[in-house]
């Protein structure tokens, strides 16, 4: 049965910012994924975007997609508490204004919770390749189904290539920054807690890759599906629900 995680806990949790040096191009990630927001027109004109982000951690991206556009109204979940009260302390004054509202549940439990046809767009960044793969599949359905017709999904994640050979010329590439970035730092502690969590990563019952996620989503009837702006194995899907 696929099940709910919380990946992280502890040292991750507490020193995400830090961990996230590693991954040198994520700006560039984040921008194709507000270019995707800013682009979007929704079929049925309306004051506001219903807006949802998976896994918003810290608030990181949060914080970028509110600045993308000003008629977003965005809910943000995650399931870590301590990830949640960084992202409350960041973006307090965004949720006295009322443009966010911060929910700390299971994610498929959320998505499970909300009407057909609700949200305009369903934005992730590197949240989607932590769930098991029969968990991350019911997500996957429930996004299309709480998405409006016409509605945006878009996900900056890590989609390793199905090519084997490609799998491990990218994966010492993928994984360097790491220790470029902790290692100086002086966490080797936190370097071996990333490094197995990044290979966990990788298991068979978790990995997406990308040909494969493909024809999922379009199985599940997705439309438009691509990538864009690949970086070694981390890049940008983008689909729509007709």
């Amino acid at each position: 049965m696929a099940r709910s995680e919380r990946r992280f806990q502890g040292k991750i949790s507490a020193d995400y910012e830090l961990v996230m040096r590693g991954i040198p191009h994520l700006s560039e990630i984040d921008e194709q994924i507000i270019n995707a927001i800013r682009a979007y027109t929704p079929a049925v004109p309306a004051p506001r975007l219903n807006v949802l982000e998976i896994g918003c951690g810290s608030g990181r991206a949060t914080t970028k997609f509110l600045s993308s556009r000003t008629d977003i109204k965005l809910i943000a979940i995650d399931n870590e508490p301590e990830m949640l009260a960084q992202a409350e302390q960041s973006l307090r004054d965004e949720i006295k204004q009322h443009k966010l509202e911060l929910v700390q549940r299971d994610a498929l439990a959320y998505l499970k919770s909300v009407g057909d046809g609700h949200f305009d767009i369903v934005a992730s960044v590197m949240a989607l390749h932590n769930f098991e793969r029969s968990y991350r599949s019911r997500v996957l359905r429930e996004i299309h189904r709480i998405l409006k017709p016409g509605g945006l999904f878009v996900n900056g994640d890590k989609y390793p290539p199905d090519d084997t050979a490609e799998f491990y010329r990218l994966l010492p590439l993928h994984l360097a920054p790491f220790f470029d970035t902790l290692g100086p730092a002086g966490r080797a502690d936190l370097l071996k807690e990333v490094v197995l969590h990044e290979l966990a990563d990788l298991a068979p019952d978790r990995v997406m890759k990308e040909n494969e996620f493909l024809r999922e989503v379009s199985e599940i009837g997705y439309s438009g599906c691509k990538f864009i702006c690949r970086k070694n194995f981390d890049t940008v899907f983008y689909g729509c629900k007709l």
